[in-house]
């Protein structure tokens, strides 16, 4: 992967940075190959010099700076290390926290995650870093998403909103990813109507303050949301802009997210063949960020795909992959043991294949 595709947009001054890191954070969307290499080189600096301040802000901008390219695991040993460097400064120590968390998250180690953004909001609201807080709280709801709590999701989101409203500044970086959040949660709960006033506000936050990646999730929300509508011009044209944005940005956890959006059109259309490629593009993006979720998702698309072409052994496969990530997801979350897509997904298909596959033995789930 090389550094040549843009980098985010990152309001380094709304949070408090050193001048030279407003700097380079306003460089990187121009040249982010060298304002990558300087961020390095800069927290190496400050870090011989034990100004662990400065090494800990550095190294936050350079994770959300990569994050969003399918990166962040690469940070993930540096930030366990400065986290140990920041523990007595508040301030850096809730950056480092929410950064892990988003790691967590990604990885679909929930329980993990819960305990990193619930001590970033104590550190930063202890600091006081209220951009920091908000920022964890819209973790925490994407917590409750994921276990399937709407409601309570919900709850944290417009906490974070009511956070967010009252900074001294305008963010439209936070205003954006709250909105996203916000629209998330209505979605899920049926409010289509708030699902998509809340996308079109993220939509709006995310132009205005050049966040592209922003920009392309609320194009994949918006065709989400044009699905449920039946208003398929729509949410393939909306899909369609998500998809190339990602690409652009390398972007590739929503890459991944709105091709199985793709694959939910392609089938709409009757073409499994277009279907089958999409989940199996948005199946090697997962893998490639480590996104358990989000391979899991995969894996269960194909094997529901090509059990009906008929690919009952191939299928089967992909259902082993199911068991074993289902397994896996709940040894690191907060439970919901029967969450689809495990054995019952198993079950759903194993009256149709034929004996000899059926008789394979399945990997132990302990």
């Amino acid at each position: 992967m090389t550094d040549a595709a843009p980098l985010p947009a990152y309001p380094a001054s709304a949070e408090g940075f050193s001048p030279v890191l407003v700097r380079l954070a306003g460089v990187a969307a121009r040249h982010p190959a060298n304002a990558l290499a300087l961020l390095l080189r800069l927290q190496a600096q400050r870090a011989e010099l034990a100004d662990w301040a400065c090494a800990a802000d550095a190294l936050y901008l350079r994770f959300h700076l990569l994050e969003p390219r399918g990166r962040a695991l690469e940070l993930q040993g540096a930030l366990q290390q400065m986290a140990q460097q920041v523990a007595a400064l508040p301030l850096q120590a809730a950056r480092v926290a929410e950064a892990l968390g988003r790691v967590a998250y990604q990885q679909g180690n929930y329980l993990e995650a819960t305990e990193l953004w619930s001590r970033a909001v104590d550190l930063a609201d202890a600091a006081p870093a209220p951009r920091v807080g908000v920022a964890a709280r819209v973790g925490l709801g994407q917590i409750h998403y994921a276990l399937g709590a709407w409601h309570t999701g919900l709850r944290f989101q417009r906490d974070a909103l009511q956070r967010l409203q009252v900074l001294a500044a305008p963010d439209s970086y936070l205003s954006a990813k709250v909105a996203l959040n916000l629209g998330v949660g209505h979605l899920e709960s049926n409010q289509l109507e708030d699902a998509e006033r809340q996308f079109s506000h993220a939509l709006a936050a995310a132009r205005r303050g050049g966040h592209r990646e922003f920009e392309a999730e609320a194009h994949w929300y918006l065709a989400r949301a044009a699905l449920v509508r039946g208003q398929w011009p729509l949410a393939t044209a909306d899909c369609r802009l998500a998809l190339n944005l990602a690409g652009r940005l390398q972007h590739h956890w929503l890459e991944a997210a709105a091709s199985r959006t793709w694959t939910e059109i392609a089938l709409a259309r009757g073409d499994e063949a277009a279907a089958i490629r999409s989940s199996r593009h948005g199946l090697e993006l997962a893998e490639r960020i480590a996104s358990k979720p989000q391979q899991r998702q995969a894996h269960l698309e194909l094997a529901r795909l090509l059990e009906k072409r008929g690919e009952f052994e191939a299928a089967l496969r992909h259902l082993w992959k199911v068991v074993a990530l289902q397994a896996e997801l709940e040894r690191h979350s907060l439970g919901a043991p029967g969450a689809p897509g495990g054995a019952a997904a198993y079950t759903g298909i194993s009256s149709l294949v034929s004996p000899s596959v059926t008789s394979a033995p399945l990997p132990r789930v302990s």
